[in-house]
């Protein structure tokens, strides 16, 4: 079963991947790209995953109320790290058909990630952000699956 998964998984990561990518085409101006790196920089390194768990999705950008998407399989239990830098707050939301959950972030100089589960309900997964009036910084997020999932 291992042996099946594993691929699938690989293939769900890169069409995630891909999907991340296509979906941000605009780069961030400059300012913001500095702090989309910040953000990142608190989040998880992709590539110390194996034991924090499998790869799903991770986008980084400005704050300008941009939407991320992709295809999943229903039921799906995800841990969601998210990270602002900057100034103000924003409210990422997670989505995946009648199933939702909002976290208030607030941008910092030195950002903080924030971790928490969600648990897909249909076939895809969306990421919105909406920051305040007076917000300007950049967002990380990062999705995976737990590594109790694979055990």
């Amino acid at each position: 079963m291992k042996d099946v998964i594993r691929p699938a998984g690989a293939a769900l990561a890169a069409f995630a991947f891909l999907a991340g990518t296509g979906a941000c085409t605009t780069p961030p101006p400059v300012p913001e790209q500095r702090f989309a790196e910040a953000a990142a920089a608190a989040l998880t390194d992709q590539d110390t995953l194996d034991e924090e768990g499998t790869f799903v999705l991770s986008a980084a950008g400005g704050i300008d109320g941009s939407n991320n998407q992709i295809e999943i399989t229903p039921r799906t239990r995800l841990l969601v790290e998210a990270a602002c830098a900057g100034e103000g707050s924003v409210t990422l939301t997670v989505t995946s058909g009648s199933a939702k959950t909002r976290r208030h972030l607030a941008c910092a100089a030195k950002p903080r990630a924030r971790t928490f589960a969600f648990t897909t309900h249909t076939g895809s997964i969306s990421f919105d952000a909406d920051r305040d009036t007076a917000t300007h910084g950049g967002l990380a997020y990062l999705a995976r699956r737990p590594a109790s999932e694979h055990r």
